[in-house]
């Protein structure tokens, strides 16, 4: 755990100085107890984006999840939101709420260091104050929210103790890489690139287990297109990581990889599995993506 510096680990101490934030008083830390899992619409949602192929990286957060956030407060979500950046050009008044990488934050600085900063963000913030918290990660975000899990779960060095995620959602997430990825790593050579690209020295620390768990519990849903041309439905909605709930839009439903993270009405042709992909269900009227991120971020487990 490392040395204590005046109720806290080192490591906590280096931790919150890293991220910006204040180190909290270790009174309000409740330790390995996890809060209940329940269905709710209180919690704080982080939403993290993907790559970013421009050569200045930097993105307006706000253009990537407020018709997002707008749909799910519409339909009654009382929780906080947090839009996540990792470029330094990413700035709150683009809305980005955070930055975790705000002086380094280029295309090569790694997914499972983003991972380990999202990570002590939500530890800081949230879960050594007795609360859980909500992923949603598109694209490449969620290969972030997939490595902030992985590597707390596996108590790896540096990484905070624990953390409460109860329920997890990647947006056409390249679990197994991506053409792009492919291409982008041959011609850019950067080291997101190379770690979207499948196989690689981070998908094999990544795929060392299933899909990870926090110490509350977290219900993984996953959803793609098989209409993506960015990253392949199979890719994006693999049936062996062990997620509970997977959802494939159809190539007739035409949605593309942006989309998954844009399109909240609406009736969309899909199938989807509630147990892990042993079986699958028809549905040429489901709901958009951003409607079943929130129902997948309200039900603590069956949805």
């Amino acid at each position: 755990m490392g040395k204590r510096v005046r109720g806290l680990t080192w490591t906590t101490a280096c931790a919150a100085a890293l991220l910006g934030i204040g180190a909290p008083s270790a009174v309000a830390d409740p330790g390995p107890t996890p809060p209940a899992r329940d269905n709710s619409t209180t919690e704080t949602v982080y939403l993290v984006k993907g790559y970013d192929p421009d050569g200045k990286p930097g993105v307006n957060c706000a253009s990537r999840w407020d018709g997002a956030i707008t749909a799910m407060k519409r339909w009654g979500w009382k929780g906080d939101f947090v839009r996540v950046g990792f470029y330094t050009g990413d700035k709150k008044k683009n809305g980005c709420d955070i930055n975790l990488a705000k002086k380094d934050g280029t295309r090569e600085l790694g997914i499972k260091e983003l991972g380990r900063r999202l990570a002590w963000n939500v530890h800081l913030n949230h879960s050594r104050w007795g609360r859980s918290v909500d992923l949603v990660g598109h694209s490449m975000g969620s290969l972030i929210i997939r490595a902030a899990v992985a590597g707390t779960e596996r108590h790896e060095e540096g990484w905070p103790p624990y953390i409460y995620v109860e329920d997890a959602v990647t947006l056409g997430g390249p679990h197994y890489g991506s053409r792009w990825a492919t291409i982008c790593k041959e011609f850019q050579a950067y080291q997101q690139c190379a770690d979207i690209s499948f196989p690689s020295k981070f998908h094999s620390w990544l795929h060392t287990t299933g899909v990870p768990r926090s110490e509350q519990g977290t219900d993984w849903t996953l959803v793609g297109s098989k209409a993506d041309t960015t990253v392949h439905s199979k890719s994006s909605v693999p049936d062996q990581d062990g997620a509970a709930h997977l959802v494939r839009y159809t190539t007739s439903s035409k949605i593309e990889h942006s989309q998954l993270r844009q399109i909240a009405y609406g009736w969309w042709p899909m199938s989807y599995s509630n147990n892990g992909g042993r079986s699958w269900v028809n549905d040429s009227s489901g709901a958009a993506p951003i409607r079943v991120a929130f129902n997948a971020l309200y039900w603590e487990s069956a949805w």
